[in-house]
């Protein structure tokens, strides 16, 4: 009796659905193109906020929104304690944020309306928003956010309660 062997296929390869496909967190390629893309803004908010705007589709603003947030109040990313990460290196921040901002009413209202245009454009981003605005309103505010005169700024960037 001879037995005969199956055929085997070869080259064979496993399929793997998409939502097992995993996308890895990186912020740090996230906050390089924002800075890289603010930064070529110029000085102009309107342009910022187009900027915002258009780059919304291509990055995840959901996955990173407190790196969006982080950069667009303190120009980087913050640490655990309220500190800039990057704050030596000049090409990871960006000076168009609220820290480097003039201190005057109206350059604060302009960019208060950037964060009402993009929270009005990506409606997921409010709760982030309202969480990064809690982290800035402890009563233990890092010393970062003291030196660069946010009760000040604050109350000009919140909406009305």
């Amino acid at each position: 009796m001879n037995k005969h062997q199956k055929p085997v296929l070869t080259g064979q390869r496993f399929k793997t659905r998409k939502r097992d496909e995993k996308e890895k967190f990186e912020p740090t390629v996230f906050r390089d193109t924002l800075v890289q893309g603010l930064n070529e803004a110029g000085d102009d908010l309107e342009a910022v906020a187009k900027f915002l705007d258009s780059t919304g589709s291509r990055l995840d603003y959901r996955r990173y929104a407190d790196t969006l947030f982080d950069i667009l109040v303190a120009g980087s990313m913050l640490a655990p304690g309220g500190t800039r990460i990057d704050d030596g290196d000049k090409t990871k921040m960006t000076n168009h944020c609220v820290f480097s901002a003039n201190e005057d009413h109206e350059t604060i209202r302009n960019y208060a309306q950037v964060f009402n245009k993009l929270i009005r454009r990506y409606k997921y981003l409010e709760k982030a928003f309202e969480d990064e605005m809690k982290k800035a309103l402890q009563p233990h505010l890092p010393s970062s956010f003291l030196k660069h005169g946010w009760q000040k700024k604050m109350p000009t960037l919140l909406p009305p309660l």
